[in-house]
């Protein structure tokens, strides 16, 4: 998978965790609670004992709470906040849409552009440059034997030398034709 499309997927993914959250939000709410506190108070002070003695003045004291928390979104439930994430996922669907269609058309692009450059190097490995070169040598001998000129034979080989360089542009052609196929498919980022 291309990086964009995988992208793509995440902010939708992200788009549907912030409109569940913000649908969560929107409902009533219930939950418990409970505490419980102890505390050990004293002073340095001495005090007098129920039976006349004196002591330190000090205390143990246990607290404990619990409740129920109720929340009940009576005008408020979210609705905005609801909506805008209605409208983020919306957006983000919309960009998936583009970048899979954008990754399907450069797929298909460098599809085309490599089957192409590989059937015009298929051209020159059937016999087009073998072909050059015998129609060199042919004019060379043909020279030899005095049938053509000098000219002719540069000619043939001007020719022959355009058939070598087309191979070799076809060849670059089809490296950078495959290698766009290979990023287009989501390969070697």
């Amino acid at each position: 998978m291309r990086p964009d499309v995988r992208e793509a997927e995440a902010r939708v993914a992200m788009a549907d965790a912030a409109l569940d959250k913000a649908a969560r939000d929107g409902r009533t709410d219930m939950s418990l609670y409970g505490t419980y506190t102890r505390m050990d108070a004293g002073f340095p002070q001495l005090g007098f004992a129920p039976d006349g003695g004196v002591e330190r003045v000090r205390g143990v004291f246990h607290y404990a709470a619990g409740g129920v928390r109720i929340l009940l979104p009576l005008a408020n439930r979210n609705q905005g906040t609801l909506a805008a994430a209605r409208a983020d996922r919306a957006g983000a669907e919309a960009a998936r849409s583009a970048a899979l269609l954008s990754a399907e058309a450069e797929t298909a692009a460098a599809t085309a552009r490599d089957r192409r450059a590989q059937a015009a190097l298929q051209i020159y490995r059937a016999g087009l440059t073998d072909l050059a070169r015998k129609n060199l040598s042919v004019m060379q001998q043909s020279y030899e034997l005095g049938r053509s000129t000098l000219l002719d034979v540069l000619g043939e080989l001007r020719r022959y030398l355009d058939v070598e360089r087309a191979y070799s542009e076809a060849m670059r052609l089809a490296y950078e034709a495959r290698t766009a196929r290979l990023l287009a498919t989501g390969g070697g980022r």
